[in-house]
């Protein structure tokens, strides 16, 4: 599974949503189990309404989206339950010409959670859109050890801001200050 991992603010983001969007046409669209069928595309980066809200303790459970092509249409899944009730799953299982991304950010003033862009699919279009997002990552952001870090989150981390991947985590596993 190809994925490419970073530490970003929000603002270190719209450059990146930038850069992306004006090589592909995109959407994005909320991960998850939902009790509708129909959801909400995003058109652009800047408009999705996680991107500046406090992230998760855990960038596992910070928001995920899957990030297609504007002309694509999202395929969503029924999914029974134990008690008989159906949710409805938007996921990578039935999009394959698609790619996951994880915008993590700050906690809280002292620790940023760190974010991902990943896929599980090979298909051209996917391999396509996961390529112009890790490019774009590489180009825009300094890479620390196996991380690319946000020019915003670089001076966040030069001040002594945890960078990690979740709050619980012991400190020691935290992305390590550049010399």
């Amino acid at each position: 599974m190809p994925q490419r991992h970073f530490f970003a603010t929000a603002d270190d983001l719209l450059s990146l949503f930038e850069l992306v969007e004006k090589k592909h046409s995109i959407c994005y669209v909320l991960t998850g189990l939902f009790d509708q069928q129909e959801r909400t595309n995003f058109t652009t980066g800047t408009s999705l309404p996680t991107l500046r809200a406090t992230a998760k303790e855990s960038s596992l459970m910070c928001p995920t989206y899957l990030v297609m092509l504007k002309n694509l249409a999202i395929n969503v899944r029924s999914v029974v339950q134990t008690d008989g009730s159906v949710l409805y799953s938007v996921d990578q299982l039935l999009n394959p010409d698609s790619i996951t991304f994880t915008h993590g950010g700050m906690f809280s003033h002292e620790v940023l959670i760190s974010g991902r862009v990943a896929t599980v699919s090979s298909t051209p279009t996917s391999r396509s859109l996961h390529s112009t997002f890790s490019n774009a990552i590489a180009k825009l952001f300094t890479r620390v050890n196996t991380f690319y870090v946000g020019p915003v989150a670089l001076g966040l981390l030069r001040q002594g801001c945890r960078l990690t991947n979740a709050v619980q985590s012991p400190q020691e596993f935290d992305l390590e200050k550049p010399i």
